[in-house]
């Protein structure tokens, strides 16, 4: 892993998540520049697990639907396809099973999905690898700066525990080539507390996976005009070099505050952007830029035609 590599991890959950969903602790990685929410937890709130198939796809569908309250259509669920690879391994230690299951690619990194089974997790319980690296080889982030993380996605119908790895970078980059990731975890324990103490090692032992990622099916994105938005707390800030992707946005703020991002879609649909890190926000699922209609920044709308 390079030195420039910024690892960061989800510690934000918002208190109306806490209030009705169990609590899962997670490993620090880091706290700097993290402004993301973990939005799957709110997916804990439809029941007691979060019921799809089992793939990134699926995982889309059922958070889209969770936004929207209606399914995806034929064309956004085609887009989501597009962008998404199954990788199929798994790796059994000691009875415990992970399983590397599909990937999601935008212009600005990717997300791995992986399941972790073998037993019946408490949801109450933080579960997580005390130590793990992923490599990229050859990397297509060399002179840039990247943020690799997990984030937690919650858990299927059979108790298993959902994760993604996660690798973002700070310029829009589309490998012409194939490449490989080395995703390795060690040791599978579970933390209490608000630092997320190691409190019980579930399983010792390393997982270590291997396999080429290629871009594929990602949206053009769409350049929008400089703008002012006001933030819910009445402050005005001056956005410029705003770049609309598939996987989010991206722009250079002029000014102190910070601002929610939606948006909204020719259909009516709308899905948020809760996660974020420095000058990008990242929608909680793909969207086509040529789809979307407005841009709710804070309390302004900007109107976008359609393409």
């Amino acid at each position: 892993m390079k030195n420039d590599d910024i690892l960061y991890a989800l510690t934000d959950i918002r208190e109306d998540f806490l209030e009705e969903a169990a609590p899962v602790q997670r490993r620090p990685l880091s706290r700097w520049l993290t402004v993301a929410v973990a939005a799957s937890l709110a997916l804990l709130l439809m029941g007691a697990g979060i019921l799809f198939g089992g793939s990134v796809q699926d995982w889309m569908a059922h958070r889209w639907a969770v936004e929207n309250t209606r399914p995806m259509s034929e064309g956004q669920a085609a887009l989501v396809d597009s962008m998404s690879q199954e990788i199929g391994l798994c790796q059994t230690v000691g009875g415990i099973t992970v399983d590397v299951d599909s990937a999601l690619f935008g212009d600005r990194g990717f997300r791995i999905l992986v399941r972790v089974r073998g037993r019946q997790f408490d949801h109450a319980q933080g579960v997580c690898f005390d130590r793990w690296t992923m490599e990229l080889q050859p990397d297509p982030t060399e002179g840039m700066g990247r943020h690799i993380g997990w984030e937690f996605a919650g858990f299927d119908g059979d108790g298993s525990w959902l994760l993604f790895f996660c690798c973002d970078w700070d310029e829009a980059v589309r490998p012409e080539e194939p490449f490989a990731v080395r995703l390795s975890m060690t040791d599978l324990v579970f933390t209490g507390g608000p630092i997320g103490e190691v409190t019980e090692v579930v399983q010792e032992g390393t997982w270590e996976f291997e396999f080429p990622l290629e871009v594929t099916g990602v949206p053009d994105p769409i350049r929008l005009p400089d703008c002012t938005v006001k933030t819910e707390k009445g402050e005005a800030l001056e956005l410029k070099n705003l770049v609309l992707y598939s996987t989010g946005i991206s722009y250079e703020k002029i000014g102190e505050g910070d601002f929610e991002v939606t948006a909204i879609l020719a259909d009516g649909s709308a899905i948020a952007a809760t996660q974020g890190m420095g000058d990008s926000r990242w929608w909680d699922v793909p969207v086509d830029p040529a789809q979307v209609t407005a841009l709710r920044l804070g309390e302004t709308t900007i109107q976008i035609p359609v393409r």
